[in-house]
């Protein structure tokens, strides 16, 4: 694991890390929100060898901490496709004339921003669990769990949530909410009770994003409920997308809006498995479908 970072034309900082062989095929990687560039250590918490994963399958992710997470500056302007800018210019910056781009949970409209944008850069769209369209789309926010309230807290009390984040980021985990409290289906919870892993998890995911506070973790959370700034429909790459039945945090019509709007597709519904589930058992085959892409 390499950590690096390079300066923007405007001057902000992009910090990403690289997961896998040197002479690996590179493959973008989007992280969930709020997480980090360490988001691909995710399975490793869970006995899952990650880089022997991607050595065998030959892969080299290139994880990008996004503006004003980790170690990325805050970019107050920031769009989904401004990103789409920045990692553009991080391709360039590593020679890389086309690679694919994988994404899990809130990473989605970020792949498909590059998609749209740089379709000579992305050829395909891996995306495990990922929102599709804006959180503002009728009958969508009213269908979501709890994880609402998150999203709904970063649009209408976005200082209230900064502080929530702020001391949940520095507090130390000894046990794990009851699963009523968490409100996450029993194939999730299975992954997240044992106060020990649930730890670890948040290492790589809230305390990183929050590392210099929760400033851009909440930024980018009120705006999942903006307009894409682009269409759908508009993609041409094949897109490929993991969906579990049980996933309470990403509802179905998020795969249905891929089936429906982009033309080339291929969507993985898995029966029974939740929103980390199927992240921590499915990796590999989204992997070896991503190097069989390439091959």
């Amino acid at each position: 694991m390499i950590q690096d970072s390079i300066q923007l034309p405007d001057g902000r900082a992009l910090d990403y890390n690289i997961f896998g062989p040197s002479d690996g095929r590179p493959v973008l990687y989007f992280h969930g929100t709020p997480s980090s560039r360490l988001e691909p250590l995710l399975p490793s918490v869970y006995g899952i060898d990650m880089i022997a994963l991607l050595q065998k399958h030959h892969l080299q992710l290139l994880s990008i901490d996004r503006p004003g997470m980790g170690f990325s500056t805050l970019h107050p302007e920031g769009t989904f496709l401004s990103f789409a800018d920045d990692a553009a210019e991080l391709l360039r910056h590593k020679n890389i004339r086309q690679c694919p781009v994988l994404c899990w949970s809130g990473g989605g409209p970020y792949a498909l921003a590059i998609a749209h944008k740089y379709p000579e850069l992305i050829p395909a769209v891996f995306m495990i669990a990922g929102f599709t369209i804006p959180l503002s789309t009728p009958g969508l926010f009213e269908e979501m769990k709890r994880n609402k309230y998150y999203f709904a807290s970063a649009s209408n009390t976005p200082l209230i949530l900064e502080g929530i984040l702020n001391y949940l980021a520095k507090k130390e985990i000894t046990r794990s909410f009851p699963q009523w409290i968490a409100g996450t289906p029993e194939v999730d919870y299975e992954y997240l009770k044992d106060p020990k892993h649930l730890m670890q998890v948040a290492s790589i995911t809230l305390q990183e994003a929050c590392r210099y506070g929760s400033t851009g973790a909440v930024k980018e959370a009120a705006g999942y409920f903006n307009d894409y700034g682009f269409s759908l429909t508009g993609i041409t790459q094949p897109v490929f997308y993991w969906w579990g039945s049980e996933d309470v945090e990403i509802i179905n019509q998020h795969p249905h809006a891929i089936e429906q709007q982009i033309p080339h597709h291929a969507i993985y519904y898995k029966e029974g498995e939740g929103h980390v589930s199927i992240y921590i058992r499915y990796i590999e085959d989204v992997l070896e479908k991503i190097a069989d892409s390439l091959s």
